[in-house]
């Protein structure tokens, strides 16, 4: 837990300059009655709204603008709550990791699973690519703890570019997901391509650098025999 507390964050995204400027205006025109517990609260919200819209594509696929609305919900309050505290000095480190990451997690899994659950995604697959997120947000959260250091970018690709990067996509799949293979009678539309790719990545990456951190770490630990 003392790792945690002074886990270093990184953070280095292409939106970060623009957010470091105007997130702290932002969350100083707040009204003194909205707290980082309404955003965070705010955020979840969001991320149902997100669901419902992606569930409801079963009816039209223009129920798309309703999810983009929901990432740009999303995106404000997730991106506020912790700045509000920072700017009022309110900070709550141990609570604040642990609320924080605990709705991302189960945000990032109820969008998920029901974008599996509509026309969009085949539901295997999203469960697939949900597995292979929540393997590595575990090994982000491990490595805050054993290194001290908690990652929070991956060449300059951050939270923001991902919801920058979904609500293109989305805007895309109002007018294009095409089936491209069939594989044991059931058809594949892109999206289903791409997921299955991208769950089988994160998966490999998992295994890989669990074991090279594993390997790294045992070596660091044993030398300490020696002293």
């Amino acid at each position: 837990m003392e790792n945690q507390k002074k886990a270093k964050r990184i953070i280095n995204t292409w939106t970060g300059p623009w957010e470091k400027r105007n997130l702290p205006k932002m969350a100083a025109a707040l009204p003194s009655w909205i707290s980082s517990d309404h955003l965070t609260v705010l955020g979840i919200i969001a991320a149902l709204v997100i669901s419902l819209g992606y569930v409801l594509t079963n009816y039209s696929p223009w129920w798309l603008m309703l999810a983009n609305f929901g990432f740009f919900l999303h995106w404000w309050a997730d991106s506020l709550d912790g700045t509000l505290a920072r700017v009022r000095h309110r900070e709550r480190e141990q609570y604040g990791y642990f609320v924080d990451h605990m709705c991302d997690a189960f945000s990032t899994a109820i969008i998920l699973v029901a974008f599996g659950l509509s026309p969009l995604m085949r539901l295997d697959i999203s469960l697939f690519l949900t597995i292979g997120y929540l393997l590595l947000n575990i090994y982000a959260h491990v490595g805050a703890y054993t290194e001290g250091i908690f990652r929070l970018s991956y060449a300059k690709v951050g939270p923001t570019e991902i919801r920058i990067l979904v609500v293109i996509v989305n805007t895309i799949l109002i007018f294009w997901n095409p089936t491209v293979l069939v594989l044991n009678n059931q058809p594949w539309k892109v999206v289903d391509v791409v997921g299955a790719i991208l769950a089988g990545v994160f998966v490999i990456v998992f295994v890989i650098v669990g074991i090279k951190d594993a390997i790294r770490l045992d070596r660091l630990d044993r030398a300490k025999w020696e002293k």
